[in-house]
């Protein structure tokens, strides 16, 4: 091979390279153990990544969905479970990516999760699942809801 082609041909492959790595760091977090994948949904906010053979709990940034665990009434309960059914069809329907955003007081990591490209946030936020939310005091859902406290 001619050294002209053969630099064209090794300028190319590490273009591609190059790109490939930073590709797969903007739609993963590297953790401690490598790559992380979405694993299960604990609720419409929270989830597990596997990062080999260890798993983590993340929150999700950007929104905050009704509570499941200790709800404060039967409406909050409703819209947490419906937000977490929710999330968990998005996430078994499309490719989900995330990007890091540090650690909770709690060291949860705090993750922006996009699915097919769009942000959970959004589109839970769209469908009335979930409220924007940045931290601070969170809502009274049942107050929101009607459902009392």
């Amino acid at each position: 091979m001619r050294p002209f082609w053969r630099n064209v041909l090794i300028g190319w492959l590490l273009v591609m390279g190059l790109w490939a790595s930073t590709a797969q760091m903007f739609d993963k977090t590297v953790g401690k153990e490598g790559l992380c994948n979405v694993g299960y949904v604990y609720d419409g906010d929270t989830v597990a990544l596997r990062c080999g053979d260890k798993e983590q709990t993340a929150r999700l940034v950007g929104f905050d969905t009704p509570e499941t665990k200790k709800p404060m009434c039967e409406a909050e309960r409703v819209l947490g479970n419906k937000a977490t059914l929710r999330l968990r069809g998005l996430l078994a329907n499309g490719a989900a990516s995330y990007r890091s955003q540090g650690y909770d007081k709690y060291g949860r990591e705090l993750i922006v999760l996009k699915v097919d490209g769009v942000d959970v946030a959004e589109t839970l936020v769209r469908e009335g699942l979930a409220v924007a939310y940045t931290g601070g005091s969170r809502i009274s859902w049942c107050a929101k809801l009607g459902g009392g406290e």
